[in-house]
């Protein structure tokens, strides 16, 4: 954590104020001025009643950092950079831009700040400019795909780097993930539990495991009770999303639930049972994944799976500054979904049942 610098007091426009310096928070809180530094760096073991006293003198001071001098001294940046690829600038991709929202948030937390670039699993000339030239501390990734070249140049390098999904064993196990499988049984199993057995699944063709697990999960609920699997899948342009999606609900042998990979989808099932004159809830129930602002505007509320976007930006942001501080453990960690029921879920009805 950098260094800190009072913040100067606001007053009219030309006035002079004096700036406290770290010697002055010293004194407030009773202190070494090696103790206020390790208190504002984050390091060193400290009795808590000790660190509350230079936090107070801090916050009393109105002390925030100076991450330019502390940059010049320790060689760091304070930032890291978040590589996007091209297809989460799609707008219907919400959920991922409300994840770097909570990045942006941890990091600003942190005393840190997020570098936003393009990128793409084929083309690493980003990440090779930013890591060259050390303008960022270490990365955090997204979007992980099987034998990532992006994860094996960072971590070839040793880069300091965390990645929100599952990376290969042999490469540095520096991850945050949620467990995709057991989200969707959950999920499905929840429709099953109302009475359901006409239950499909909705999914894009795979772009990444989280595809493939989410399928896989849905798969293992409905065998488990002896039901056929229903699969349908699309791809990303909303226009052939909206396609498959009125095929899929207008059939002689429309289910009367559909389980999603993602509140999107479940969107357009909304849109498609509109047309087609069927309601949500009692004619066809629908679950969505992701717990999505998407998720949070249908009517009737959306049953979905919501990922703990504020706890993974808050760990891979975390992970990223421990392995700067060269405090990394290096090992992996899945976070629980939450299962938000919601009216879209109902009890099958009619002879479709």
């Amino acid at each position: 954590m950098p260094s800190y610098e009072a913040r100067p007091p606001i007053g009219l426009p030309g006035t002079a104020a004096r700036r406290a310096t770290i010697d002055d928070v010293a004194r407030a809180a009773g202190v070494s001025r090696q103790t206020v530094s390790n208190v504002v760096r984050g390091r060193g073991r400290l009795a808590s009643a000790t660190r509350d006293r230079v936090v107070a003198a801090i916050d009393a001071l109105s002390y925030r950092p100076h991450t330019g001098a502390a940059s010049l001294r320790s060689g760091r940046t304070y930032r890291i950079a978040y590589p996007i690829p091209d297809d989460e600038f799609l707008p219907d991709n919400v959920i991922m831009l409300e994840f770097l929202q909570f990045m942006v948030a941890a990091a600003r937390a942190r005393e840190q700040q997020v570098l936003v670039t393009t990128s793409s699993t084929s083309d690493l000339a980003s990440i090779h400019e930013l890591a060259w030239t050390r303008s960022v501390d270490g990365f955090v990734l997204a979007s992980v795909a099987a034998n990532d070249p992006r994860i094996a140049y960072l971590a070839a390098r040793q880069v300091p780097f965390a990645c929100f999904g599952r990376v290969a064993p042999s490469l540095p196990q520096n991850w945050v993930d949620i467990d995709n499988r057991a989200a969707l049984r959950t999920m499905t199993r929840h429709v099953l539990a109302s009475g359901h057995t006409s239950v499909s699944y909705l999914g894009y063709d795979p772009q990444g495991p989280w595809d493939e697990l989410r399928e896989a999960g849905y798969r293992d609920a409905v065998s488990a009770a002896g039901l056929p699997a229903r699969v349908t899948r699309t791809g990303l342009a909303t226009a052939t999303v909206s396609t498959v999606v009125t095929e899929l609900l207008t059939g002689p042998d429309r289910p009367t639930a559909v389980v999603t990979g993602s509140d999107v989808l479940a969107a357009a099932c909304y849109s498609a049972a509109s047309r087609a004159g069927l309601r949500i809830g009692p004619d066809l129930a629908v679950t969505g994944f992701d717990g999505s602002v998407i998720s949070r505007m249908l009517s009737p509320a959306l049953a979905t799976m919501a990922m703990p976007l504020r706890a993974l930006a808050n760990r891979l942001i975390d992970l990223v500054i421990a392995q700067v501080n060269g405090t990394a453990a290096g090992c992996g960690e899945l976070l629980e979904t939450i299962l938000i029921p919601g009216g879209s879920v109902q009890p099958p009805s009619g002879p479709a049942a």
